[in-house]
């Protein structure tokens, strides 16, 4: 009983660092192109019709083909959530089948959850959320003077600047309600979605 209580605690507690992450499409490219994140993160992508994403082997997607992965990933048009059934460690290759041919592709490189540092550039809160007209971003001392940009749901940027402090409070009353991606300037690049209202 001991055994089964702890394995539980254990499951809910690794459950709580998981992550989910989104890539948009910014014309016929995916944004962010490359991801790294940890095993147990999710991906969403939210893509505007046609656009979808399908896995792909290393060589189709070097070639720029678009012949499914066995038991790969794929989202309908539109996209979709990835879950971390489909996100084993290692590098996942993924494609627009419609604009393979042209380059839309991406890469999702998932790396084993142990060892994880909680202070890595990848701390970051977004509150409130929905949010009126201004936004705080709470980051941590090694994202000071990161760039961040914000992006409407047709992959427009709307808006761009800099994380000034630790907290930084970022002005959208001149954006319409609506959704939106804020989008920060690290490697992983990781994307928040936003809802002013």
């Amino acid at each position: 009983m001991k055994i089964k209580i702890t394995l539980i605690l254990l499951s809910i507690s690794i459950a709580a660092f998981c992550k989910t992450w989104t890539v948009v499409n910014i014309g016929t490219t995916f944004s962010p192109s490359t991801l790294n994140i940890t095993e147990g993160d999710s991906v969403l992508f939210v893509l505007a019709s046609p656009h979808e994403a399908r896995e792909v082997s290393q060589s189709t997607w070097n070639s720029n083909g678009s012949t499914a992965l066995s038991n790969g990933f794929q989202t309908p048009t539109t996209g979709g959530l990835v879950l971390p059934a489909k996100l084993a460690v290692g590098t996942h290759y993924y494609v627009c089948t419609p604009h393979a041919g042209s380059g839309m592709k991406g890469q999702i490189t998932v790396q084993s959850g142990v060892g994880v540092n909680e202070n890595s550039a990848s701390n970051v809160s977004v509150y409130p959320n929905p949010v009126s007209d201004l936004m705080t971003v709470k980051t941590n001392r090694n994202m000071i003077g990161s760039s961040y940009f914000m992006y409407d749901l047709t992959g427009r940027q709307v808006l761009t600047g800099k994380l000034v402090n630790e907290i930084t409070g970022v002005d959208l009353s001149q954006l319409k309600d609506g959704v939106y991606f804020l989008q920060m300037g690290t490697e992983a690049k990781q994307t928040f979605k936003v809802i002013k209202q």
